[in-house]
């Protein structure tokens, strides 16, 4: 169906308004009010009877350096203790679950002490009169409670066991018991008062209670200006709780100490096994250079090489001495083998450094000038010349022998220098292999030795270090402080209990909505159907019903006449006078609609006919008390030949003529198609104002649809909480199709809870009588 054929009586879909949907939820007041009060009810109980909790708060501070030990040698890193601060590490460490098992472990936290009550069994931690010790632990993974009925100056009963296995033991003070193979010895503390209660000692394994503390324990940093943290955590006792944090903090200060010391022996520990490697190492090194020196015969290698640099150059200007003068011997000797030189003078010894050759040289010279004097004055075979001669030849022989003699000499000389000249050659080539070798030496020499003397004075500095380990890195400024209780907050809980409540009042009516297939509001069906809603009838208790409704001051009669005037509006000419009235299925109230709209069309004076055409089930007739031998069904038949046989007359509304359906064919449908039924409404229209028609449900039978033909107006009857939503489909299945004439819709039965999307009529006293008229029998409104 189009939009704009929808008609002009709150037919358009729209949202609910606020008020609206707060009138619908204030309907349920009741549920709300019995939600609320359990609920808040609940929290306060849960508030009284939950065990408190405490909490703690403990600050220290982080003592060290922010800047970077970057610079530093490994050594000395490793040697300085706490140097660059970063607070989210510590926070890691803090929240380690190995600290807080050595917490736990060290303090005892794992053994509980309660006070047991009749409803609450509240922890006491060292308020109890005994303390158990574990002696011997075969099972640590597993709890054991104990439970002590009594206790005196000697001893005293406790209860161990399973819930249906429960055995009762006997104890005395300091001596050890045993259960499930686990060793405990209870002690006392102080004075012993018989009948002082009873008391629950449970031992826990400590990584249990550790990841319940660690869960509880809060660690975050002070500010971001300072080295501080604050811890907090929560506990059943508020003693427990300050003890918890203390324990924490003296325990991670004994670790940092303990890891400081132990960095501090395996330092040391380090150093001198190196020590004794690099000592091994320089030993080495030393006695290669010892060896390398030896065999090479080097001692100041520099020293060395310079002198024997000057002596190869001394052997060398000695090897060209001496070559000088083998060629001066060389060249005397060629000089006396010349036959033309043998009456000359001979040249001096010309560097000749020998005295013998000097001497010959100079008495053959002056033999030879004295020959050269004589010669003119004697004759040449004269005894003077001869002796001359014979003193000459002798000369030259010595000379000769001299000179022979000075080269063997210089020859012996020359291969002595070449030797010489020779080491020193090598000597001098092989210096700078030596110098590489003997640099490679000592610097491996020098390396070793700085190594050993650095590591010599990081021992030192360790021996001296490791007296300032057990300084502590860490300061508490202040002891833990305990507060609270902080659980349960009985405020918080009990209004948080009451706006739960609020809300499960709400979520219960908003899935009932959600889940609800029923047409319940107005809105539910403009939402899916543009078929104008002529009016709607509030919902009728059953004490109240009676036969016709509209005879009475009050709402439901005013909502008839609403309907009426709206009709009237839609039905502007005045030839159209029939009315349908239908249904999905049975039970809607049609039949009650029908005789009321009838009977309020009748009250300002006119002439209507009721035809009560459900023919099927007829009920207007019966809770009217009226004659039902005759009616349509006669008529129809043919068995009567005028209405007037059978109608009757409202003795309420005279103006309200009522044409029961008579008797029940076996053919109802059938009788509809006879030609009788034109000619009643011929006839009824000739004779009536209005015709007001009750026809079976539309959505069972096709009785309406036969009825329609005859009809100006159709009025569809849907029920709230009866009629379903997928039914709307059908009606605008009808509305496309034309299948009945002009439709509208009545909204019946509308609870206040129900009217959100309506006008709102309420129970307003306004339309209450003053005095109550007498109960009349009613069909199901």
């Amino acid at each position: 169906m189009k939009k704009e054929d929808s008609g002009i009586f709150g037919d358009k879909s729209s949202s609910a308004s606020i008020r609206e949907l707060l009138s619908k939820y204030l309907a349920y007041w009741p549920l709300f009010f019995l939600t609320v009060l359990v609920c808040s009810g609940a929290g306060y109980i849960y508030a009284k009877y939950t065990v408190p909790k405490y909490m703690a708060t403990s600050t220290f501070l982080i003592i060290g350096s922010r800047t970077s030990a970057s610079e530093d040698d490994l050594v000395k890193s490793a040697l300085s203790g706490k140097k660059e601060i970063n607070v989210n590490n510590e926070i890691l460490l803090l929240n380690s679950a190995n600290l807080m098992q050595r917490t736990v472990a060290k303090n005892d936290f794992n053994i509980f002490y309660l006070k047991k009550g009749k409803i609450l069994d509240l922890e006491i931690y060292k308020d109890a009169p005994f303390t158990l010790t574990a002696k011997e632990m075969t099972d640590s993974n597993s709890s054991y409670s104990i439970y002590i009925k009594k206790i005196n100056a000697t001893g005293g009963e406790f209860i161990y066991g399973a819930e249906k296995e429960e055995k009762k033991y006997a104890f005395k003070w300091n001596d050890p018991f045993t259960i499930s193979n686990q060793v405990f010895v209870l002690s006392p503390k102080g004075v012993i008062k018989e009948g002082d209660g009873e008391y629950i000692v449970k031992w826990q394994p400590v990584a249990w209670v550790a990841g319940a503390l660690n869960a509880s324990l809060t660690v975050k940093p002070y500010d971001t200006r300072t080295n501080a943290i604050v811890l907090t955590v929560k506990c059943e006792n508020i003693k427990k709780c300050e003890d918890v944090l203390d324990g924490l903090f003296t325990e991670f200060n004994r670790s940092d100490i303990e890891d400081r010391n132990k960095l501090s022996k395996s330092t040391v520990q380090f150093i001198d096994d190196r020590l004794v490697n690099i000592t091994g190492e320089l030993k080495g090194v030393e006695g290669s250079l010892e060896n390398y020196q030896g065999s090479n015969q080097l001692i100041d290698i520099k020293g060395q090489s310079g002198q024997a640099l000057g002596d190869a150059n001394s052997v060398s200007k000695s090897l060209k001495d001496l070559a000088i003068q083998q060629g001066v011997a060389s060249m005397i000797l060629n000089y006396f083998a010349n036959p033309a030189n043998g009456s000359k003078l001979v040249p001096s010894s010309l560097g000749l450094n020998d005295a013998t050759l000097s001497s010959l040289i100079t008495q053959y010279n002056e033999l030879q000038l004295r020959k050269e004097r004589e010669a003119p004055l004697v004759a040449p075979n004269s005894t003077v010349m001869q002796d001359l001669n014979t003193q000459i030849d002798n000369l030259r022989g010595s000379i000769l022998e001299s000179l022979s003699n000075i080269s063997k000499n210089l020859q012996l000389q020359e291969r002595g220098l070449q030797q010489q000249s020779n080491q020193y050659q090598s000597m001098l080539a092989s210096v700078p292999h030596n110098e590489r070798v003997m640099q490679e030496i000592k610097r491996k020499q020098t390396i070793t030795e700085g190594l050993y003397l650095y590591l010599f004075q990081k021992r030192e500095e360790a021996a001296i270090s490791s007296t300032t380990s057990s300084v502590p890195h860490y300061r508490q400024l202040d002891s833990a402080q305990g507060y609270g209780p902080v659980e349960p907050n009985k405020t918080n809980i009990t209004l948080y209990s009451a706006l739960f409540g609020l809300f499960l009042a709400f979520g219960f009516i908003f899935i009932k909505d959600a889940l609800n297939d029923k047409v319940v509001s107005r809105e539910d069906i403009t939402k899916r159907t543009l078929v104008p809603i002529v009016g709607q009838l509030a919902h009728m208790s059953r004490r109240k019903k009676q036969v016709i409704a509209v005879l009475d001051r009050n709402i439901i009669a005013e909502q008839f006449r609403a309907i009426r005037t709206n009709i009237s509006f839609l039905l502007k000419d005045r030839n159209k006078k029939t009315l349908l009235v239908t249904s999905s299925v049975s039970g809607e109230g049609k039949s009650f609609v029908s005789l009321n709209l009838a009977a309020v069309f009748a009250m300002p004076g006119k002439r209507v006919a009721l035809l009560e055409f459900d023919i099927r089930q007829p009920v207007i007739a019966a809770n009217l008390n009226l004659n039902t031998t005759k009616g349509l069904t006669n008529y129809l038949l043919g068995d009567v030949k005028s209405i007037s046989e059978i109608f009757h007359i409202s003795e309420d509304v005279p103006g309200l003529h009522i044409y029961p359906s008579g008797p029940i064919p076996p053919n109802p449908g059938d009788l509809l198609l006879t030609a009788n039924l034109a000619t009643l409404f011929q006839a009824l229209k000739a004779e009536y104002d209005f015709i007001i028609v009750d026809s079976p449900p539309a959505g069972l039978v096709s009785d309406s649809f036969i009825l329609g033909e005859f009809s100006d107006m159709v009025l569809y009857v849907i029920r709230s909480q009866k009629t379903i939503k997928k039914q709307i489909d059908f009606i605008n299945e009808i509305a496309d199709n034309k299948s009945l004439p002009n439709m509208a819709l009545i909204l019946n039965a509308i609870k206040n809870s129900d009217n959100y999307g309506g006008y709102g009529y309420g129970n307003n006293s306004y339309y209450s009588d003053p005095k109550p008229e007498k109960k009349r029998k009613l069909i199901t409104p």
